[in-house]
């Protein structure tokens, strides 16, 4: 059975999928991840040669292993780290020394979310999506499984975590893409929740709560509450759920998701098991 390797060149880590086709669908058969943080490498527009050093370090390690494997066909990209700093060209350069790597604009970013997205609620034609990852948040909006508007801003987990829980940031980003996207100015009270982080808050909801996949809203602000009160349950629990790399950047994510909650008035969060690496996968790499 053909293998595919696909390298996600992050802003807090760098993770290794390796996918075996189910039909159009493409189902993980290995993965690893490594905590880089690229993006805390980023000073005045500049990457430290510390950052590409490490990230070099790390996709050395994978091609290795993809030989290991024999998996002939891999791929990596790279999202918000590269954009905005003067010496992305250099890092670039070095990093496909190694991979071949797709530097991705936030457009395509937002795009391959949405498209990897699909393969988990499928049934889901009308709406709005969203990704909050580590140096970025991506906004979509879809109408007939099409996309109507694509986005993404620089402002995740990573840089949330340098600013107060309570911040207006997150607020003032969504409000400008609402207000520079139409599509994206609109009340939707379900939305499908992508990425690393909102999984992670899945979990320990299960965990709390019994949700399953879908998270009514009223939840998501019960247990932020809970956590940002140091409530004993709670925090044991998470402790005991989430991988502790992701924590220091955890509740800064939720507050995120709750901004996007309360800007669109939604109701329930669906949660979405696939995202950009898939999307890229099948979108990219298979042309399907």
């Amino acid at each position: 059975m053909e293998r595919y390797g696909i390298i996600d060149i992050g802003s807090n880590t760098i993770v290794l999928i390796i996918y075996v086709m189910n039909g159009d669908r493409p189902v993980p058969a290995g993965y690893q991840s490594v905590p880089v943080h690229l993006i805390d490498f980023i000073e005045d527009g500049h990457m430290r040669e510390e950052g590409i050093r490490k990230t070099v370090q790390v996709l050395q390690r994978y091609r290795e292993q993809l030989q290991l494997a024999e998996c002939k066909n891999f791929e990596a990209f790279i999202t918000e780290p590269w954009r905005g700093i003067d010496n992305h060209q250099v890092m670039l350069d070095q990093f496909r020394r190694i991979v071949p790597v797709n530097a991705l604009s936030g457009e395509e970013e937002a795009s391959y979310d949405y498209y990897g997205s699909r393969l988990s609620w499928p049934e889901i034609s009308d709406g709005i999506a969203f990704d909050i990852g580590g140096g970025s948040t991506e906004l979509i909006s879809f109408k007939d499984r099409n996309i109507t508007a694509a986005m993404s801003f620089p402002l995740g987990c990573v840089r949330l975590r340098h600013l107060p829980l309570d911040t207006e940031e997150c607020a003032n980003e969504i409000l400008k893409a609402r207000n520079n996207y139409p599509f994206l100015n609109v009340t939707a009270e379900s939305v499908i929740a992508i990425g690393g982080t909102v999984r992670a808050f899945k979990l320990l909801c299960d965990d709390q709560y019994h949700t399953g996949s879908i998270i009514p809203s009223e939840i998501v602000k019960d247990l932020y509450n809970r956590l940002l009160s140091s409530e004993k349950t709670a925090a044991d629990a998470m402790y005991r759920i989430i991988d502790p790399a992701r924590i220091p950047v955890f509740l800064p994510g939720i507050h995120m998701m709750l901004e996007i909650i309360r800007i669109y008035g939604t109701q329930k969060l669906y949660i979405s098991e696939t995202g950009i690496r898939e999307g890229f996968l099948v979108k990219k790499v298979l042309g399907q």
